[in-house]
C-alpha cells in the first residue's frame, strides 16, 4: 500500500489500561465520580422529566424506579470485559461551599478491548443546558479513553432527532459516520440512529 492510501496514523492497538476501577475525574468546574446512595434525589429531579427521557430507552421515573436505577448503576464501577460499563455522577460544586450536586451522568462501555472500542452516552439535567457542562465533562471522559485506557475508537450512537445531542457530539470532535434509517422500533414508532465517533488520531489532532 502507498504512503498515499495509509490514512491511520496510530498503530493498530487494543485498550491498554483494563482492568480500570472508577474514580474521581476533575475538570475546571466539575467533579466526575463513580455513583453512591446519596445521589437519588438529584437523579430522580432529572430523571422525572419527559424532556430528559424523550430520547431514553427508558420513560419517566417515580421515586422507588429511580432508586432501582441508581442501585443498578452504581454497581457499573469496573472496565475489564467486553460489555462492562461505568457511570459517572457529573457533580456540580456549590459556590457556598455546600455539598455539590449532581446535574447529570455519563456512562462509559467497553465494547471491543482487542480493538480500543468504547461507546459513551449522557443525560443532564435541563436546567444546567447551555452553559457547556456537558462539553466539559464529555471532554474529561474522552481524556480518559484516549490517554488512559488506549482507546482507538469511541462512539455515541442517539436518535436522529435528539439535536442536542449531535451538537455536543460535533463539540467534541465526533463526525456523523452513518444515519441508520428506521433501524428500530421506539417509544411506539420507527427511529432513525445517528452514529457519530471519533478515533484517536483526530483527538490527538484536536488536543
Amino acid at each position: 500500500m502507498s504512503d498515499e492510501a495509509t490514512t491511520t496514523t496510530v498503530p493498530p492497538h487494543g485498550a491498554t489500561g483494563l482492568p480500570y476501577a472508577a474514580e474521581q475525574l476533575h475538570t475546571e468546574r466539575l467533579l466526575l465520580r463513580p455513583l453512591n446512595t446519596g445521589d437519588l434525589q438529584d437523579a430522580h429531579s432529572y430523571e422525572k422529566l419527559k424532556d430528559v427521557v424523550r430520547y431514553l430507552y427508558w420513560e419517566v421515573h417515580d421515586h422507588d424506579e429511580s432508586a432501582e436505577h441508581l442501585r443498578k448503576r452504581i454497581a457499573m464501577n469496573r472496565l475489564a470485559e467486553n460489555g462492562d460499563g461505568i457511570v459517572f455522577a457529573v457533580e456540580l460544586a456549590d459556590p457556598e461551599g455546600g455539598p455539590g450536586r449532581v446535574i447529570g451522568h455519563i456512562s462509559l462501555f467497553l465494547k471491543n478491548a482487542n480493538w480500543g472500542k468504547f461507546e459513551m452516552g449522557w443525560v443532564f439535567h435541563p436546567a444546567v443546558h447551555g452553559r457547556g457542562y456537558a462539553t466539559e465533562a464529555a471532554q474529561r471522559v474522552l481524556q480518559l479513553c484516549f490517554d488512559a485506557l488506549g482507546a482507538h475508537r469511541v462512539f455515541a450512537q442517539l436518535d436522529a432527532h435528539n439535536d442536542a445531542s449531535a451538537r455536543l457530539c460535533e463539540q467534541l470532535g465526533m463526525r456523523q459516520e452513518a444515519l441508520l434509517r428506521e433501524t428500530e422500533i421506539f417509544k411506539g414508532e420507527w427511529s432513525d440512529t445517528a452514529v457519530y465517533a471519533i478515533l484517536e488520531q483526530d483527538f490527538r489532532a484536536g488536543s
